[in-house]
């Protein structure tokens, strides 16, 4: 196997990070016998995030103690390395970095992707040690490799990226025999997409497909269905009340917590997409709130660049950021909390939020320039 570990990984021997000869198996083997875990770090050459985690983050003290007492670090360049055809295809790899957490049988555990400061890299690793003493796996992935296992088309899009369209997915759902059974799914899961039929068999039974392929994978496809029946919905009627009338009919489908995370998504369609609407949609997510993936941060990049930030705006996004940022939320969040603040010119409240920021840098031995605000100009 040919540079399974990138050359960074000699910055990092006291992680853990394996020797270049080691095919997963052996890993697999030494996983078992030392009693831990596979954390396999999928990145590539080029990647700015990537390399973000190998300069601020794999270094950290505590990271470093938590990989070394619990884990092995496996470095996989997707593109390069010989096991990064494999991953493609027997994982989901939309977004990079993605990070995999295997027991020493091969069995997934997680799959989460972006960057991750040492505060939530350490939040996955306690939740999957977790998951693993409790024997929670993902069952609808392959332990084993085996490219006969995958419908040929989706093979062939993950590794060109091409060949997959909706007619494709269409035929495949009216072929599929068993939605549940192992990597059913991937074809869905890959593309962040599905016809009607997946969709209404996925929304069906949310708790059931959860289990088998991980929230944070599954999530996509909700997305992408939501925002589907939301448009076909609102075709001829484009308004609040049926907006509301909408969201009614598919709250049943989901859990109090993921519930919030697709109110997120389909505010983000209805207001911002649809309507245009910046201040219907803070005030909409002060109402919803939470705090998931990139939303907050990317939304105020935004306001930044087009020069949204009317006083109006710049009032409610304060209050966005008091209902969702706090003391555990990472420190890009809370960073860009303390700049809409300043912007506000409150200082009481830029404070506080700088202070958090400054207090969740030291408790995870962070280095102290990063506690710098985000871009506030």
């Amino acid at each position: 196997m040919k540079k399974i570990i990138h050359t960074i990984c000699l910055m990092f021997a006291v992680i853990g990070c394996l020797a270049q000869n080691q095919s997963l198996n052996s890993v697999l083997k030494q996983a078992k016998k030392e009693n831990k875990l596979i954390f396999v770090d999928c990145y590539f050459t080029g990647c700015i995030p990537c390399a973000q985690m190998d300069e601020n983050v794999f270094p950290n003290e505590l990271v470093k103690a938590e990989m070394n007492k619990n884990f092995l670090m496996l470095k996989v360049d997707i593109f390069k390395d010989k096991l990064g055809d494999t991953l493609k295809v027997q994982h989901i790899l939309n977004g990079f970095p993605t990070f995999l957490v295997l027991n020493g049988d091969g069995k997934l555990i997680s799959s989460s992707s972006g960057y991750k400061d040492p505060g939530n890299l350490l939040a996955l690793f306690t939740d999957a040690r977790q998951k693993a003493n409790q024997q929670q796996f993902l069952a609808g992935f392959s332990t084993q490799y085996d490219e006969k296992k995958y419908p040929s088309f989706y093979v062939e899009f993950c590794k060109t990226r091409k060949g997959i369209t909706p007619a494709i997915l269409a035929t495949y759902s009216d072929t599929l025999k068993n939605f549940k059974a192992e990597n059913a799914l991937l074809p869905y899961l890959v593309t962040r997409s599905a016809d009607e039929k997946a969709i209404e068999t996925i929304f069906a039974d949310y708790n059931g497909f959860v289990s088998l392929y991980g929230a944070d994978v599954l999530q996509p496809v909700i997305d992408y269905g939501l925002n589907l029946k939301l448009a076909k919905a609102l075709k001829t009627n484009l308004n609040d009340a049926a907006f509301e009338d909408f969201l009614g009919g598919q709250k049943k489908y989901f859990t109090e917590k993921t519930w919030k995370i697709c109110l997120q998504t389909l505010g983000n369609k209805y207001f911002l997409a649809m309507k245009k609407d910046t201040v219907g949609f803070l005030k909409f997510a002060i109402k919803n709130p939470v705090l998931y993936q990139y939303h907050f941060n990317a939304l105020y990049s935004t306001l930044l660049v087009k020069n949204g930030f009317t006083p109006e705006v710049v009032k409610l996004f304060c209050k966005w950021a008091d209902a969702i940022v706090t003391d555990d939320s990472g420190l890009e969040f809370m960073k860009t909390a303390a700049a809409v603040n300043k912007r506000a010119q409150d200082e009481a409240a830029y404070n506080r939020f700088m202070k958090m920021a400054a207090t969740y840098a030291s408790k995870y031995k962070m280095k102290t320039e990063s506690v710098n605000e985000t871009g506030s100009e």
